[in-house]
């Protein structure tokens, strides 16, 4: 099976859009000085992480994938979940941790489509 046909297109344009009004959300909250969209951001980057990696992982489940692949879903629902935590606690490490552990699932992703396949 296909994974296009595992993942209804729906899911890859709320994906995209969910990008999108993240970056939209920084930018006003960091020119207007709103925490609320500050905040609303945050909430924003956890959702976009965990939705990247679940969709990731069922790549990594229906077709013959690369270990990076599979380290980059992990890394970014990891990521997505120290964000959550990170809001519900505002310990800073874990906000920090966050974007670490997003960042090496980017790059394991950047690897795995570009040199890995």
């Amino acid at each position: 099976m296909d994974t296009r046909e595992a993942i209804p297109d729906a899911v890859y344009r709320a994906i995209f859009y969910g990008i999108l009004g993240y970056f939209a959300l920084l930018l006003y909250g960091q020119s207007a000085g709103e925490p609320v969209a500050i905040l609303a951001a945050e909430f924003v980057f956890g959702v976009i992480a965990i939705g990247v990696g679940t969709v990731l992982f069922i790549q990594t489940r229906e077709t013959t994938t690369s270990p990076a692949l599979l380290g980059a879903a992990v890394c970014l629902v990891a990521g997505g979940m120290f964000q959550f935590g990170y809001l519900f606690t505002r310990v800073l490490v874990l906000d920090q941790v966050s974007s670490i552990v997003v960042f090496a699932g980017i790059g394991l992703y950047l690897y795995a489509v570009w040199y890995a396949e």
